[in-house]
């Protein structure tokens, strides 16, 4: 983990390298052809459900988890801890994702925000942590890295 001091007291802004290791989708085909029948709605209301065909998902509704390795270092040698993303779909490949980043040293970091699926960075909103991140505020922002690797970069106020 590389920290640095900023500006004010209690802020710390900290970097470490995330790799992917596992993921579980949540394929929500089945609750949208069901919604098809079970509309409460009028018929005019139908005519508005996303067209499916031909596209990729995911789709509205469909969720995916991810499981992370954390590190210290880009080459991913030096692990820190994990981490878990839990991102809701809603529609052209945007999620609604929350991120749980847990320390082996002690402390976890609680973060959500809106996730591009079509971009390789993304910036969420920390709202919180436990024991050395109780408090934390401020934000976490992941681009890519060396391999298969990310760079997360924690600016935190608290």
């Amino acid at each position: 983990m590389v920290a640095a001091g900023a500006g004010a007291s209690g802020d710390r802004r900290l970097t470490v390298f995330s790799v992917a290791t596992g993921l579980q989708y949540i394929n929500t085909a089945d609750d949208r052809a069901r919604g098809k029948v079970n509309n409460p709605l009028d018929s005019t209301a139908s005519k508005l459900a996303p067209k499916s065909s031909g596209r990729q998902g995911p789709f509205a509704g469909d969720v995916a988890v991810y499981a992370l390795r954390l590190y210290r270092d880009a080459a991913v040698k030096h692990p820190l801890g994990t981490a878990v993303y839990t991102c809701f779909f809603n529609y052209d490949r945007h999620a609604l994702c929350q991120a749980y980043y847990k320390f082996r040293a002690g402390g976890t970091i609680v973060g959500s925000g809106p996730v591009d699926f079509k971009s390789s960075s993304f910036t969420i909103v920390v709202s919180g942590g436990t024991s050395t991140y109780l408090g934390a505020r401020g934000q976490a922002s992941a681009v890519p890295a060396r391999g298969n690797a990310q760079r997360v970069d924690f600016e935190l106020i608290g």
